[in-house]
């Protein structure tokens, strides 16, 4: 048998003697055919086996052969798995990854020898570089799934957890869901806004952003798309942050300037201000009113997102922070590669950071 064929017959009929005895034959082959066969032992359903989990989680440990590149590899393929099993094991593993605690895994009761193969308290287990890979993964596992809020798989992940440390990560990584908040979105943004051509139009921005609030920003109570300030106003978004203040809005495109070549604010930009400003006043002018929609409403932020800031020169630049700094903060005028900038590091200081407690 080819080592396709082997792997089918362990899904249908194969023991953990089999499994082990075949683990150990990828190993030594070490190579892309190798992973991608242990990942997909990782992710086998083996037709409803009672012991599918426990089939499950002794290829998941072989996937730390391969570091970084496997656990990346066992991501998109997990993500679109329909099976409970894996997104759930694939998660606690990740999760132990995450939180440094392989050695309080349930690969810690392994008698084979294709897990004792990784041992698992080799601190090469604990690198900053899978450490970040694995949290990126459980992340963008946890927010790709299509369904509830929180759906079950993940919730029985959490539940059943008996390690501490590595349920605090998983609940951390489901914080990311509710927020909409992972790195391919991201990236499609970032891909948006720099293959920008006149096709495209401010609906195509603002549908994109409506889809992946976390660029207006990043951990928000709640935003709105369109709201209507009365009967003649609509803003393109109102962000309520977690302190409750609110900030209002408006967005062009990315293909518009921001700064003249003489250094004032483009006509485009001197607009979507003026825009802004008005939704302002008539929050305070209209206190009472607005009120009723937005509860505690008053005296919003406003934020102008047009063009990119890349695209200026040094004295633009120093002029755009000068115009900003004029407003004291009232309003700011930032480029789409604004947004994407503070999002990702973001992201990057919450995958650093984010799932560490400060005792």
């Amino acid at each position: 048998m080819n080592l396709q064929e082997k792997a089918e017959y362990i899904e249908n009929n194969g023991s953990f003697d089999d499994i082990n005895d075949f683990i150990l034959e990828l190993y030594s082959k070490n190579d892309t055919e190798a992973l991608d066969i242990i990942i997909q032992l990782a992710t086998s359903n083996y037709g409803g086996e009672v012991y599918k989990s426990e089939l499950q989680y002794t290829a998941l440990a072989a996937i730390l052969h391969w570091g970084t590149i496997g656990i990346k590899k066992l991501g998109s393929v997990a993500m679109n798995s329909p099976f409970f099993s894996v997104k759930k094991n694939t998660i606690v593993f990740l999760g132990h990854i995450s939180s440094r605690s392989l050695d309080q895994s349930i690969l810690i009761q392994s008698r084979l020898d294709c897990v004792k193969f990784v041992n698992i308290f080799d601190q090469k287990h604990k690198s900053i570089d899978l450490i970040l890979e694995s949290r990126n993964v459980m992340i963008e596992i946890i927010t790709s799934h299509q369904g509830d809020i929180f759906p079950i798989e993940f919730i029985t992940a959490l539940q059943l957890h008996y390690c501490p440390t590595a349920q605090e990560h998983i609940f951390i990584a489901l914080i990311s869901r509710w927020f909409k908040f992972n790195g391919s979105g991201l990236t499609q943004y970032y891909e948006l806004i720099n293959s920008y051509n006149t096709n495209d139009n401010e609906l195509t921005f603002h549908n994109f952003i409506k889809e992946n609030p976390f660029l207006l920003e990043p951990f928000h109570a709640k935003i709105w798309s369109k709201p209507r300030f009365g009967e003649a106003l609509v803003p393109d978004f109102l962000i309520r942050s977690m302190d409750n203040s609110y900030t209002v809005v408006e967005i062009e495109q990315p293909g518009f300037s921001i700064m003249t070549r003489a250094g004032e604010l483009s006509a485009q930009a001197t607009h979507a201000k003026r825009q802004a400003l008005d939704f302002r006043s008539w929050a305070i002018d209209n206190r009472l009113y607005a009120d009723q929609q937005f509860k505690g409403i008053y005296r919003p932020y406003c934020l102008v997102v047009i063009g990119k800031e890349s695209d200026l020169n040094d004295m633009q630049t120093q002029r755009l922070r000068q115009e900003n700094e004029s407003t004291q903060g009232i309003l700011k005028i930032v480029g789409f590669d604004w947004l994407y900038n503070r999002a990702k590091t973001t992201l990057e200081n919450m995958l650093i950071s984010g799932f560490e407690k400060n005792d």
